[in-house]
């Protein structure tokens, strides 16, 4: 059996991280070398060298104290993932059994490491998203400002099981907000003043990676209407 394990700073309480995981079919799109989940068969491509390797599995979901298990079962193996809570740090152990197991040391580390991250990012967003009401894919957030609206992407990102959306609001002075996300990457972003100044960036970058910096210098300190439609 191949382990490899990855630690991150999480200072959220063990109930945010039930949250994320408790709702595999929003997290495991976010997952390395996810390809595909349908019902509860989920599907992961591993490139190793020239091949492709296809993985097919049933997901089973279970937790512990301050621990939660994910366990991939399928005709190659079985792939166990172990999320614990250590104090202000999360854990993710990612373990195979199974065909090609010898070559598996790097895409586990890839893995359980991406994996830590995601989780990370997502109850990072769960907290300092600032959403006063949603209801469905409308609602009304205040107090965006360029370090709070990076989580607001990646709580819709994560909501909409990783598909492709447009964010879009309005302020009350008239202020539009347009983000465009694709291929869990945020493309383009738009903002446009009341007195019809626009500001236009366009990005690659990937929805997990979003900081402050993309938002920088946008008139964002203001209370939004918005609306998410899927692309």
């Amino acid at each position: 059996m191949k382990i490899r394990s990855y630690e991150v700073e999480l200072p959220h309480s063990w109930e945010s991280l039930q949250v994320i995981l408790s709702e595999p079919e929003k997290t495991l799109p976010f997952f390395p070398y996810f390809e595909s989940l349908h019902g509860d068969t989920v599907r992961f491509k591993v490139p190793r060298f020239i091949f492709d390797f296809g993985y097919e599995f049933k997901l089973a979901l279970g937790f512990r104290k301050n621990s939660a298990v994910y366990t991939f079962t399928g005709d190659k193996g079985v792939l166990t993932v172990i999320f614990e809570m250590q104090g202000k740090r999360l854990k993710v152990t990612a373990s195979w059994s199974g065909f090609g197991e010898l070559l598996m040391g790097k895409p586990l580390e890839t893995f359980a490491k991406g994996i830590a991250e995601a989780i990370r990012d997502f109850c990072s967003a769960q907290v300092s998203c600032p959403v006063a009401r949603i209801k469905g894919k409308e609602g009304v957030v205040e107090n965006v400002t360029p370090e709070t609206a990076p989580a607001l992407i990646k709580r819709f990102s994560w909501e909409l099981e990783g598909r492709d959306f447009l964010l879009e609001g309005r302020a009350e002075d008239g202020t539009r907000l347009s983000a465009e996300v694709r291929g869990g990457k945020l493309v383009r972003l738009v903002v446009e003043g009341p007195s019809g100044r626009r500001s236009v960036i366009e990005s690659d970058v990937p929805v997990l990676e979003l900081d402050g910096e993309v938002f920088r210098g946008l008139p964002l300190e203001k209370r939004f209407e918005i609306k998410v439609r899927e692309l």
